[in-house]
């Protein structure tokens, strides 16, 4: 690694205000490109002198704050689950529906499995009767266990554990 002069700083800035990239200055300068990096935001040797560049948008933006708990900005809403249960089942890609209502994959595979859904949720093991009823008859008519998991709103598991049990 070179060690640069008073003269290299201004320089090195000189030519990062006029556009060009941290990694080519890195490479001209024989330094590294995070050293480019707290040369150019002023972090290391502000006082050689040359333009400091402003800091990136991303560092600008205030951060998020909110009155409510962590855990009550992840908590889904009732209607939030029925819609992403109803899309599933309609046969929407989980992705395209967490892309959708902007959460996250892994939220949407935890709602169709039973393991989250709302505030009035019901764990995946509270099949009713009727529900382990329809279950059984969609098998007998041939149905895959993801398919009638999907319109049930539960998981392959859960079928395939209903229809082990066979009460």
């Amino acid at each position: 690694m070179a060690r640069l002069t008073d003269a290299d700083v201004v320089r090195l800035r000189e030519r990062y205000a006029a556009g060009e990239r941290q990694t080519d200055l890195a490479a001209v300068f024989g330094v590294a490109q995070t050293s480019v990096s707290a040369i150019v935001s002023g972090r290391t040797r502000a006082d050689a002198g040359g333009p400091i560049a402003a800091r990136s948008p991303r560092a600008q933006r205030p951060q998020a704050t909110s009155t409510r708990s962590a855990s009550a900005r992840n908590r889904l809403t009732d209607a939030v689950v029925a819609e992403v249960r109803e899309r599933v089942g309609a046969g929407e890609g989980r992705a395209e529906v967490a892309a959708a209502l902007g959460i996250s994959k892994a939220s949407v595979d935890s709602i169709m499995s039973g393991r989250r859904g709302g505030a009035t949720s019901t764990r995946a093991g509270a099949l009713d009767d009727a529900a382990r009823a329809r279950i059984r008859a969609a098998h007998a008519a041939g149905q895959s266990q993801s398919a009638i998991a999907r319109a049930e709103g539960t998981s392959q598991q859960m079928v395939s554990k209903v229809l082990r049990a066979g009460t």
